[in-house]
């Protein structure tokens, strides 16, 4: 992989799509793997693209080659899905957090961290006073990354279809926090 440094971080394009339907597979295979089964990990183009635009923003890392190497979503107002699961997506001024993923062969050079920034620098830009995420209970790799960022455990969730109970974790954005 390139350093860090030689990556460009843009808004999603519906171009990115097929592409960013692969890396998706790529970053989430490792918990299919494991028997969890994150939509990321088989979902179809039409599914990224509804996931990925028009959803409040969207960002690309991507490569001197032109691949993708990563991406994250901040979905404001959060998607109608976690909102009927949990009275933690309905909070005003909540972002969600969604399709963090960096590819496996990018791992390791702060790629997420900084992705993470990304979406908090958004959500403070846009007056939000917090940012929240589900991920899969047993992800305890996913989990322990959000909680050095400063995410606190607050709900549990079970996703209709997943094979897994979902944690939903929340980070108040007016309290400095270390990334």
């Amino acid at each position: 992989m390139d350093a860090p440094e030689d990556l460009v971080l843009r808004p999603v394009t519906m171009a990115d799509v097929p592409a960013l339907t692969r890396l998706l597979h790529a970053a989430y295979a490792d918990l299919a793997a494991d028997g969890l089964n994150f939509t990321g990990a088989s979902q179809d183009e039409a599914t990224t693209a509804r996931r990925s635009l028009r959803v409040g923003a969207c960002w690309v890392l991507v490569d001197p080659a032109g691949d993708l190497v990563g991406t994250v979503t901040a979905s404001s107002p959060p998607g109608r899905g976690i909102r009927s699961l949990t009275r933690l997506a309905l909070e005003p001024d909540r972002v969600w957090l969604n399709q963090l993923a960096v590819h496996p062969d990018a791992r390791g050079h702060g790629l997420a961290t900084r992705l993470w920034t990304t979406v908090r620098t958004w959500s403070l830009e846009r007056g939000m006073r917090s940012v929240g995420l589900d991920t899969a209970v047993p992800a305890s790799g996913l989990r322990a990354m959000y909680r050095r960022w400063g995410f606190v455990d607050a709900d549990t969730v079970q996703w209709p279809g997943k094979t897994y109970r979902s944690v939903v974790m929340v980070r108040d954005l007016a309290v400095p926090r270390r990334t």
